[in-house]
């Protein structure tokens, strides 16, 4: 049988009247007031936005244009929320008739007498975290950095987190227990709204920089093209070999971080001064261990547009740039030169 907390969750969904998180909540903290601040326009060459076909489901044109262009940015206010009396099991919080969702698989079916009974804790996961490497890697692990100053800090058992190989060794550096919290009746459970890049949160992704950083060999200067191949869900770059050469011989380190260990990940490229790789959570490697203030580039599918990383080089004070490719929904080839041209665009800029 399902708790009660469950059954009144269906009931209000089925009726349309499902409350939110804030209006449940018993307390808000703020943490990190919403802030207005400025962004640099993404550097890029001409005509690559003509190249674009189609931007990745989960964003818009609209939103896309915004990110790659100067002007003004909102950034959302960091807040805790305090939910009393709460059902956790597998990853979803139930309280006063809300679901609460940290992880992407379906809504769990499991007795709820065999939860264990918690007095408080911090819950830090989230849903984009349980589908995506980068997000688990920086931007959970940043709520998680926030969550340990409240409460005992527990994460959701992963969907897909728990097969990724570098995830555990990335959260030792980092010094970030990640203990699972599977069924639960809590009394007070804290859980956040943590996305906007507020002063607080810029230093915690900072402070992650520098755990991951501490270990490895600076090596200011370098310039990293962080190989994708097959890995994550499809958008293979066809040319990635010749792509490759050719960054060689104009002095790149090229990383393959699937057959390295996170020490040797970090060893090859910390105090890089720029990364290069198809967009994508590959992509996290680099923006742990980079130089301050260096540059990101990445290399855009023609159906899946996507400048995330450029929330992340405006907030950590980095250039960013894009090219643009050519081809199909899942494989797509890039033009060396334009890579080259933008490398030397972006180095103009540092």
């Amino acid at each position: 049988m399902l708790h009660y907390r469950n059954y009144l969750y269906m009931l209000r969904r089925k009726i349309r009247r499902e409350p939110r998180l804030d209006e449940i909540a018993s307390r808000t903290f703020v943490v990190s007031a919403a802030e207005r601040g400025s962004r640099e326009a993404a550097v890029y060459l001409p005509n690559q936005l003509e190249r674009v076909r189609s931007v990745q489901f989960e964003t818009t044109w609209e939103y896309e244009t915004a990110r790659i262009s100067a002007g003004p940015v909102h950034h959302a206010a960091t807040l805790a929320y305090l939910v009393e009396d709460a059902h956790y099991v597998d990853g979803d919080l139930y309280a006063t008739g809300m679901r609460h969702r940290q992880v992407i698989r379906p809504e769990s079916k499991a007795i709820w007498k065999r939860a264990v009974r918690v007095d408080e804790c911090a819950l830090p996961s989230m849903a984009v975290g349980d589908k995506y490497f980068a997000h688990q890697l920086i931007d959970v692990a940043a709520t998680a950095v926030l969550a340990e100053t409240i409460a005992p800090t527990y994460f959701a058992r992963g969907s897909f987190s728990e097969n990724w190989p570098h995830l555990k060794a990335y959260y030792q550096l980092f010094g970030i227990d990640l203990a699972v919290l599977d069924a639960a009746l809590i009394r007070k459970a804290w859980v956040f709204q943590d996305y906007g890049m507020t002063v607080n949160r810029r230093a915690r992704i900072a402070a992650l920089r520098e755990r991951a950083m501490s270990s490895g060999a600076a090596q200011n200067g370098r310039r990293i093209f962080i190989s994708r191949k097959a890995t994550g869900e499809r958008r293979l770059l066809e040319n990635e070999a010749e792509l490759g050469e050719r960054l060689a011989r104009e002095g790149f380190d090229v990383v393959d971080p699937v057959g390295l260990t996170v020490a040797e990940i970090v060893e090859r490229m910390s105090g890089a001064s720029l990364i290069c790789s198809v967009e994508g959570s590959n992509m996290a490697h680099g923006i742990l261990t980079m130089a301050n203030r260096g540059a990101i580039l990445t290399l855009q599918p023609p159906y899946r547009f996507n400048n995330l990383w450029k929330d992340f080089a405006d907030a950590l004070d980095m250039t960013y740039g894009f090219v643009v490719g050519e081809g199909g929904k899942t494989s797509f080839s890039i033009r060396p030169d334009d890579v080259v041209k933008t490398v030397d665009m972006l180095s103009g800029r540092n």
